[in-house]
């Protein structure tokens, strides 16, 4: 690992290169050195993270060529418990780990800044990408510290009250949404991702469907199996409309806007339900205004009600009995 000291007045600000084998990739490690050593990458990225946690004391930076050998050496993962990327129909480019004595590692994959470097005309339209993406992913992984600190992130709100034990065992997963969407309404307006997130929601749908066909096939065999797969997937279709409400906004009427043209599988899975889900994020606040735990978390449960009636609308009836009994229903003969 090689720690960059930057020209910034002391204390130094600690960015790190990790991941990065001789003989991986040259075109994309000429293509790193370029950005850093003569388009300010660190600068970018380092700006970006300040706006939302001044004190540099609190992070770290690195940039890694291999995320997921970098995740399991900086949180000392178990060889049986890797990290990894997979979210379903979509993967991880960055990662925010916060430490005990109130410290974090912010990890950047190089791959993500620089994914559309094959699709890009020109080395200005390669620059303007990767410093667009840098720009964004640096205030995204920010915002998870500074909603930490600040004590709202999902491990401060989570614990809600009042729930039915279904809706309950929705409340981690979408809490981390709710961070993600806080977020996401910030760099909507700050740092918009050059990756839109609308372009992700054809494969997620997608996906859903697949799994949910797989697993109405495989119920028998394993029934815990295939339960799995299909909250695992449905939880993945919610995290892209999480970051899709701040990326598509509402018109001046409060409607929330729809993407153009519609995706496949829209009608199906999202169009019934997506006022609600649209409307619900967007009663949570940006991550630069703060918010109390109560009001976060009552937002938290009216997405953990909405999680399971849109799984209903949907053909999947699951849920948990009063004595903690799981059951799971796939309404349908084919998704």
């Amino acid at each position: 690992m090689v720690t960059v000291m930057t020209d910034a007045p002391a204390p130094p600000i600690n960015i790190a290169l990790d991941g990065f084998a001789e003989g991986d990739d040259p075109e994309l490690a000429g293509a790193l050195s370029f950005m850093i050593e003569q388009q300010g990458l660190l600068q970018t990225l380092v700006t970006g993270i300040v706006e939302l946690v001044p004190d540099t004391t609190r992070w770290r930076l690195t940039l890694t060529g291999d995320m997921i050998s970098t995740v399991n050496r900086v949180t000392e993962r178990a060889d049986d418990n890797p990290y990894t990327t997979d979210r379903g129909a979509g993967h991880a480019g960055a990662i925010t780990l916060p430490h005990d004595d109130g410290t974090f590692d912010i990890v950047v994959s190089v791959d993500v800044l620089f994914a559309t470097r094959e699709d890009v005309g020109s080395v200005e339209a390669l620059v303007a990408h990767v410093i667009a993406a840098a720009e964004h992913l640096s205030r995204h992984e920010a915002g998870h510290a500074a909603l930490r600190l600040r004590g709202e992130d999902a491990d401060a709100f989570q614990d809600v009250r009042g729930l039915s034990n279904s809706d309950a065992a929705c409340r981690k997963p979408l809490a981390a949404h709710v961070d993600d969407n806080r977020i996401e309404q910030y760099t909507a307006l700050h740092a918009p991702s050059p990756l839109h997130h609308v372009d992700h929601l054809t494969d997620a749908i997608a996906h859903l469907r697949a799994e949910l066909n797989e697993a109405k096939r495989t119920w028998r065999a394993d029934i815990g199996a295939a339960a799995y797969r299909t909250l695992t997937a449905a939880n993945g279709l919610v995290r892209v409309l999480a970051y899709l409400a701040p990326e598509l906004g509402l018109d001046e009427n409060g409607t929330p806007r729809r993407p153009d043209p519609l995706p496949d599988g829209w009608a199906d899975y999202v169009e019934d339900s997506w006022d609600a889900w649209s409307l619900t994020f967007h009663r949570l606040r940006p991550v630069d205004e703060p918010m109390t735990t109560d009001q976060i978390g009552a937002v938290l449960a009216d997405l953990c009600r909405l999680m399971n009636a849109w799984m209903r609308s949907i053909g999947v009836d699951w849920g948990l009995t009063d004595d903690d009994q799981e059951y799971i229903f796939w309404e349908k003969d084919r998704y």
